[in-house]
């Protein structure tokens, strides 16, 4: 009886630390997706996927943005890191044209949340 219980508590206490990594990973998921959208205005069409580690440390977010020069819309990828809660880096990964601008490697501190 004593072990059963034992095993009881250890699984409820592994659980509950799993759901708080999920709500952060969640959490930073969201946080991620907004950055993209506020760096993209007025050309993001679309958010189709969250990625976030299990450990919410990093996030990518796919989507689609609108291509102003070329007037067509094509697919677009970031990636995010995270120190807890805080947003530490964020980086275009498509398109290029975005990929290669300044703010791919801007520290995301000095950017608003």
């Amino acid at each position: 009886m004593e072990k059963g219980r034992l095993i009881t508590i250890a699984f409820t206490i592994v659980a509950a630390s799993l759901a708080g990594c999920a709500s952060m990973a969640e959490k930073n998921a969201d946080q991620c997706e907004h950055m993209m959208q506020s760096k993209a205005e007025p050309a993001l069409v679309s958010v189709s996927e969250k990625q976030p580690s299990p450990d919410g440390r990093s996030v990518l977010v796919t989507g689609m943005v609108e291509d102003q020069r070329l007037n067509t819309v094509v697919p677009a990828k970031v990636e995010c890191r995270f120190d807890g809660k805080s947003l530490a880096a964020f980086h275009w990964l498509a398109p290029a044209t975005l990929a290669d601008s300044d703010d791919t490697h801007a520290n995301a501190g000095n950017m608003a949340h």
